[in-house]
């Protein structure tokens, strides 16, 4: 019975992050060192909503998120390109299924709330400079559970640039709390495996 509801968990959390804006951005590839409260279904972490820390790794719409769940075991969510299953792999390579699974990785720095609804409103805050990066910062709301990290109304900055997600505060539409700060960032060139599904997923 834990296994499952384990397992369920699992699922739920993963299907959570499906909030890509319509208007992405894919020239972003690199790793960024990440502190999220996102991961918390995963990682069973406590207290709720505790910010815990992630490696990630993007490129053209791959995701690769790194992390340890509470007992310290190493995780990792894979996120392939173009609407591919994603994978939650553990340190053996044993997979279970994420179906569906997106990250809030890249939005439109110059129109981020397009394409996520007529009532979507964005609101420029202005210039500021996050993890090193110039930034945008947006307040958006009515986006209905589109936003970063599913949400529906917040605070987002996004790099002036590339439209990565440097940084997001707000809340789903049932009123759950999200954040996601980016501490550091380097854009560049990632290994070709960097994303290779596991032989437990393969078969080879």
């Amino acid at each position: 019975m834990r296994r499952h509801l384990v397992h369920r968990g699992l699922l739920l959390a993963a299907c959570a992050f499906a909030c890509m804006s319509a208007h992405a951005q894919s020239a972003a590839e690199g790793v960024a060192q990440v502190m999220t409260n996102q991961l918390g279904p995963l990682t069973r972490a406590s207290p709720r909503g505790k910010m815990e820390p992630a490696t990630v790794y993007f490129r053209e719409g791959a995701l690769r998120i790194d992390f340890r769940d509470a007992d310290g075991k190493s995780l990792r969510l894979l996120l392939p390109a173009d609407g591919q299953p994603g994978w939650i792999v553990d340190a053996k390579g044993a997979a279970l299924p994420a179906a569906k699974a997106r990250w809030p990785l890249v939005f439109d720095p110059q129109v981020p709330c397009a394409g996520q609804g007529m009532f979507a409103n964005c609101q420029s805050q202005g210039p500021g400079l996050v993890a090193g990066q110039n930034a945008r910062h947006w307040r958006y709301r009515f986006t209905r559970n589109t936003g970063p990290g599913l949400t529906s109304r917040g605070d987002m900055w996004l790099d002036a640039e590339t439209g990565l997600v440097l940084s997001y505060r707000g809340e789903t539409g049932a009123g759950l709390p999200q954040e996601w700060q980016v501490q550091s960032v380097d854009y560049g060139v990632l290994p070709e495996d960097t994303f290779d599904l596991p032989k437990s997923v393969t078969g080879r």
